[in-house]
């Protein structure tokens, strides 16, 4: 990876204090960048930003890897530009610990399509004309943007959409897109706001040396643009259901496995066409942010196919187009800009050996690393290698007060060992001197969450895998709390040499 020693903190946009009921690209987003900026941490890590469904409202879990989420989208922006009052405000959901995304959503989208009447009505001609722009230079939205524009109109199973649109030529896009000319206009203006304000964002965090670090998941939803679009890319039937569906294995977190419920690739599909598609939706994602984390990289290696309808344990491991993904995709995808979510994979040796060929970091993840019965178990953070991204947890994992709170003795006792014989910047706080641990390693970068700054427990966790519902709604209250740690992680970040 093309970056210096620096370190990095996972805090979602969403989980921002302000905006209307959820954190936004609004005033709270360029404070915790001056957060990041006087702290030393040169990378701001986010989860993916596409629209979410209406049910989980996962960042994974995306009708499109290429679009926005419309609830990032900061809506005083629409009252300053005078497309809305300020007054149209006042009834936005109130800001809690916990986003209601439900409410956020019906809010968010009833102003969005009022400030699109109201631009047309008033007739405010240099948005037109920028939004013209934005649609131009952007020659593969209009797909994208009609697969949302019928969702909105049919409903989010593309499946039983009116049969002309199931698997619709090219005339049959047009004449759709000309009869629903106001809704398309719609969807684009929510895409034009996203992106302006996302641009913006990045700018504004180069001033500061804040890099934003993405993340895309290596599969996508079977209700999306990219399926609907490109079926002889993905494991169907003649009916387009799905023959099989991605998920994990069982392990001792998960005896049954998981279901994922994601659509397969036909990975020989995809190398006959030079991996287009997926170089394509790389480089878009790469347009968004400044560095790219792939999640779950090492189902491009091995993956675990599950027959739909079955259960977990039924599902069999596969091949993966493995180091013949990159080899396709190098001459067209930055890869010093991509970091590997290489947890959990199985098929290590293989995996290890292309990432070190192509300098893609991977993870080691400390609540994992630490061992349970022995070091002989584990190589000490002390001797991690350097092309890795060391992180106290991630979005995925108990905070690390939890963690301490909850693991076996075994694992508290090895961590204490690791602390008091190795640790050199030490603190009063067993959760700091993790984040210590971490920062301390040989690790090109090191990571932990805002919830680990402020030493949270599990009412701060933001997602546990495996449950449906109740995840992604935390968030913080206040920016405030931060500055009473500023100087702490400013000096760790002196001390570990990562500024």
């Amino acid at each position: 990876m093309d970056i210096d020693r620096s370190s990095m903190i996972i805090l979602h946009p969403t989980a921002l204090p302000g905006g209307h009921g959820i954190g936004d690209f609004g005033e709270n987003a360029y404070e915790w960048i001056d957060f990041l900026d006087e702290t030393g941490v040169k990378i701001w890590q986010v989860l993916p930003f596409g629209p979410t469904d209406n049910v989980q409202f996962s960042p994974y879990s995306s009708s499109s890897s290429k679009l926005g989420n419309f609830a990032l989208i900061d809506l005083t922006y629409l009252a300053e530009i005078g497309i809305i009052e300020k007054d149209d405000l006042n009834n936005s959901p109130k800001n809690l610990s916990k986003v209601n995304f439900l409410d956020v959503y019906k809010f968010k989208e009833s102003i969005l399509r009022k400030s699109h009447k109201n631009l047309y009505k008033d007739n405010i001609n240099s948005l037109h004309s920028e939004i013209n722009e934005y649609e131009e230079n952007n020659p593969g939205l209009e797909n994208e943007l009609i697969f949302q524009m019928a969702t909105s109109l049919y409903g989010d199973d593309w499946k039983k959409w009116p049969k002309d649109l199931i698997n619709p030529d090219r005339n049959t896009l047009k004449n759709f897109k000309e009869e629903n000319k106001e809704e398309y206009s719609y969807q684009l203006f929510v895409q034009f706001l996203f992106t302006e304000q996302l641009n913006k964002l990045n700018v504004y965090g180069n001033k500061k040396n804040v890099k934003i670090l993405g993340d895309v998941p290596i599969y996508t939803n079977f209700h999306s643009c990219d399926v609907w679009m490109n079926k002889s890319l993905f494991d169907l039937e003649e009916n387009f259901e799905m023959a099989n569906v991605a998920g994990a294995a069982p392990d001792v977190f998960t005896a049954a496995g998981q279901i994922w419920g994601n659509p397969l690739y036909l990975w020989e599909e995809h190398k006959k066409e030079n991996y287009k598609w997926w170089i394509d939706r790389l480089n878009s994602c790469l347009s968004k942010y400044e560095l790219l984390r792939i999640d779950h990289f090492g189902g491009l290696f091995q993956f675990w196919a599950i027959p739909n309808g079955g259960l977990g344990v039924e599902g069999v491991w596969r091949k993966g187009p493995a180091k013949n993904f990159l080899e396709g995709i190098k001459d067209d995808i930055e890869l010093e800009r991509i970091l590997a979510e290489d947890l959990f994979a199985l098929d290590l040796d293989e995996m290890d050996e292309a990432r070190e060929e192509f300098n893609i970091p991977g993870i080691k993840m400390l609540n994992q690393k630490i061992p349970h019965n022995s070091w002989d178990e584990e190589a000490p953070p002390s001797e991690w290698a350097y092309n890795c991204a060391a992180y106290t947890g991630t979005h995925d994992s108990p905070t690390t007060k939890q963690w301490l709170e909850e693991t076996s003795d075994g694992q508290r006792k090895h961590f204490k060992e690791f602390v008091d014989g190795n640790l050199i910047n030490k603190f009063d706080s067993d959760v700091w001197n993790a984040i210590s641990v971490t920062w301390e390693t040989p690790c090109q970068l090191a990571g932990t969450l805002v919830q680990d700054l402020l030493e949270l427990g599990k009412e701060a966790r933001f997602n546990i895998p495996g449950q449906q519902l109740g995840n992604w709604n935390w968030r913080l209250d206040s920016l405030e709390p931060l500055s009473e740690i500023k100087d702490k992680l400013l000096q760790l970040n002196k001390d570990t040499k990562r500024i």
